[in-house]
């Protein structure tokens, strides 16, 4: 059962550790704040965990699986699928089917009704899926997506959409009209180059309505849209950062209130720090950032920085009055920020 302890120490994990945590919870079928206390742990020791455990959990039984797939041959597909439906069921039939040869198993799964299909695709091993959902025809892939999309489940759509062709992302795409969801389903990706792969594939209309969508709503949101931004490559980035940039003065206040609620400007700053200088600037100086809390988050994130480089080009932009006063706060709290006019000549600043 949740409590409010169990709850600020899941709000207190990083965005990719909170991304394993409901992960492994919808993996181990418990409440994400059961496993709260896996937050002492970085993201790449949690996502070890849920591989172990996935394959724990999928290797039992594995020799009476394989036997039950090797039946299976022998019935004629019509017959094998009215047995699937009818007796076997969801769970059992995702066990089966990532042991039978891919081409056969798409055969039996383009006859499945649709709701049955998708219940079984959320119980596939994800280390058998990947032969078979890439093999999948493009029609079969949207409407699958489109369901679990309308039904909500992004972790297994996070896991879906790392294991699609390339071809099928930009389908894929379009067919989840909501920009939250989507939202949703970047953040539980399994890997950041398929990060790249959807943004490159989104229309750049789309892609404005996503961000703007983001940055005008809740926190939990936006702290998905960070990562996302923040987990493609550094073109990508730029581009998103300077849609962001440019987004009206009311999304904006929004984002910092956002930003300082879950605790990340560490991941914040670079990003503001890849916008061109007038942006840099438009951001940095904008008067909801001018406060001695927000102040001094800043300051402590910029010392978790490993590279502070990029966040010195930043402070440049400050303009006096705003510079003086983060001074005075980051004086208070101990800490002491490089003068920016001494150190961008080292770094070759602009």
């Amino acid at each position: 059962m949740a409590t409010p302890q169990t709850g600020a120490a899941l709000s207190a994990l990083s965005l990719a550790q909170r991304a394993e945590v409901i992960k492994l919870a919808r993996l181990c079928r418990v409440d994400e704040a059961s496993l709260a206390w896996l937050g002492k742990l970085d993201a790449s020791l949690i996502r070890t965990l849920r591989e172990q455990a996935t394959a724990a959990m999928f290797d039992a039984d594995r020799k009476r699986f394989h036997n039950m797939a090797a039946a299976s041959r022998l019935l004629p597909i019509p017959i094998l699928v009215l047995i699937i439906e009818k007796v076997i069921g969801p769970l059992i039939c995702a066990r089966v089917c990532g042991l039978v040869p891919p081409a056969r198993a798409i055969e039996i799964a383009e006859k499945l009704k649709l709701p049955f299909l998708v219940d079984a695709c959320m119980e596939l091993d994800p280390r058998s899926a990947e032969a078979l959902i890439a093999g999948f025809p493009r029609h079969l892939v949207v409407a699958i997506a489109r369901e679990l999309a309308q039904r909500g489940e992004y972790v297994t759509m996070g896991r879906f959409i790392d294991l699609i062709a390339l071809d099928a992302i930009g389908p894929v795409v379009d067919a989840i009209t909501d920009d939250a969801r989507l939202l949703h389903i970047a953040f539980f990706a399994e890997g950041t180059e398929r990060l790249g792969d959807i943004v490159e594939r989104i229309a750049p209309a789309r892609l404005q309505a996503v961000v703007s969508h983001a940055a005008t709503g809740s926190a939990e949101l936006w702290g998905e849209a960070l990562a996302l931004i923040s987990g493609v490559d550094g073109a990508l980035q730029q581009k998103l950062a300077a849609i962001t940039g440019e987004l009206p003065e009311a999304a904006l206040n929004n984002i910092v209130r956002n930003t300082q609620a879950i605790g990340r400007w560490d991941v914040l700053l670079p990003i503001v720090a890849r916008m061109d200088a007038r942006l840099q600037k438009r951001v940095i100086n904008l008067p909801v950032i001018q406060d001695d809390a927000i102040f001094g988050d800043i300051v402590r994130a910029v010392f978790q920085l490993p590279d502070i480089r990029p966040v010195i080009l930043l402070l440049a932009q400050l303009e006096e009055g705003a510079r003086s006063k983060l001074d005075a706060v980051a004086r208070q709290i101990g800490l002491s920020l490089p003068d920016p006019a001494l150190l961008l000549p080292l770094i070759g600043g602009r």
